[in-house]
């Protein structure tokens, strides 16, 4: 008898690079793991052998599970799913709760649909927009993410009514990354429903191999990979930190998935941030932003916030989010003193060295002599 088989739809919008992260979907971050491996993960606890399809090729017919590329769905959501199908179903959220405000930021109702199927799929065909009518009918939405609970933290601007960022934290995850805010929410949630899964509550951590944690250091609550060095005083709370991460001294981590080969510089605090591969970070206060990969983040890179009472807006629509960073492309280089508009999404490559008008590009013949101490005058310049 032939194994259970799931399907992973290619070649898709579903599987288009995310701007500006400069990556598909599959390889970000999603909590501790790439989603590519999150998908095969949850499968794998289903009992089923992921293997990929191009979109609109016929299903196989022992395929009990189909899914878009930038699905993002827990084991527990899928065995829920299952668990509920006989004629083909689709995964929905249950409208109202946190995780459903964090989806559907920048779609709406829409995102509440998930690309994941379940049921008898052999020999039906998947088109861009879902099981292809044709062939189906009317797909039933099975809502398998119904769950309320969240992670809440008071930010500014406090007051009579204080704002709140609430991270979804449940066990049954679903979501699909199209957009880069949907990365940014959707990793720290699936931190959140791992951190659930591994029963770190409490203070718990689960450290790998090589982990050196200074005596002054404190780790709670986290998940730390092979070869994280934290040196003193350095601080990891609610987090996910990859293999050969360097967390210097002062540092403080919370709530944030940091990817592999990360570092910190001194004095670094980041709350609610997505790092990719590779970056290095140093700063004095961000948060509710994501890195790509190999990006470069000095001191004092800010991006502020709208004026109190208003929501931050991305790309003319209201997030709901009284506080948000934004996106760094990959590769990027930040200055210190730039200077960013809250929900802004840089550019992969972009360089910027300080705010506009202090730019290198527009130094005159005299800033350039002051610069180069080669021009000027001694007595004048220093």
């Amino acid at each position: 008898m032939s194994a259970a088989l799931a399907v992973r739809l290619r070649h898709a919008p579903w599987d288009a690079p995310i701007a500006p992260l400069d990556e598909a979907p599959g390889a970000l971050l999603v909590g501790d793991t790439t989603l590519a491996l999150l998908q095969e993960r949850a499968c794998a606890a289903a009992g089923l052998v992921v293997c990929d399809l191009d979109v609109g090729a016929p299903l196989p017919p022992a395929a009990r599970v189909a899914f878009g590329a930038g699905a993002v769905f827990s084991p527990a959501a899928l065995a829920r799913l299952l668990a509920a199908a006989g004629s083909p179903l689709q995964a929905a959220i249950a409208p109202g709760t946190p995780l459903a405000r964090a989806v559907a930021r920048m779609r709406g109702e829409a995102a509440l649909r998930v690309p994941l199927w379940a049921g008898a799929l052999g020999g039906l065909r998947v088109d861009v927009d879902g099981v292809a009518a044709a062939a189906l009918g009317a797909v039933t939405p099975a809502v398998v993410a119904d769950e309320g609970g969240a992670v809440r933290a008071r930010v500014p601007p406090h007051g009579r009514a204080p704002h709140v960022v609430e991270v979804p934290a449940v066990r049954r995850l679903c979501g699909e990354l199209t957009h880069w805010l949907e990365a940014l929410e959707l990793s720290l949630a699936a931190l959140q429903t791992r951190r659930l899964e591994l029963g770190l509550g409490e203070g718990r951590n689960l450290l790998g191999k090589k982990v050196d944690v200074h005596p002054t250091a404190y780790v709670s609550g986290s998940i730390l990979e092979d070869g994280v060095r934290l040196e003193p005083h350095a601080s990891v709370v609610d987090s996910y930190v990859g293999n050969d991460v360097l967390v210097a001294d002062h540092t403080v981590i919370a709530g944030s998935v940091i990817g592999a080969g990360c570092r910190t510089l001194v004095d670094t605090s980041v709350r609610r941030v997505v790092a990719q591969p590779g970056s290095t970070v140093s700063n004095l206060g961000l948060s509710d932003a994501i890195l790509g990969r190999e990006v470069f983040l000095t001191t004092a890179v800010s991006f502020f916030g709208p004026a109190p009472g208003e929501d931050v807006v991305v790309e003319g629509r209201d997030t709901g989010r009284a506080l948000l960073g934004g996106a760094v492309g990959a590769r990027a280089v930040l200055g210190a003193r730039a200077l960013l508009t809250a929900g802004l999404a840089l550019p992969a490559g972009i360089i910027v060295v300080s705010k506009p008008d202090e730019a290198a590009a527009k130094l005159d013949d005299a800033g350039l002599a002051r610069a180069h101490m080669q021009r000027g005058s001694r007595a004048r310049d220093y």
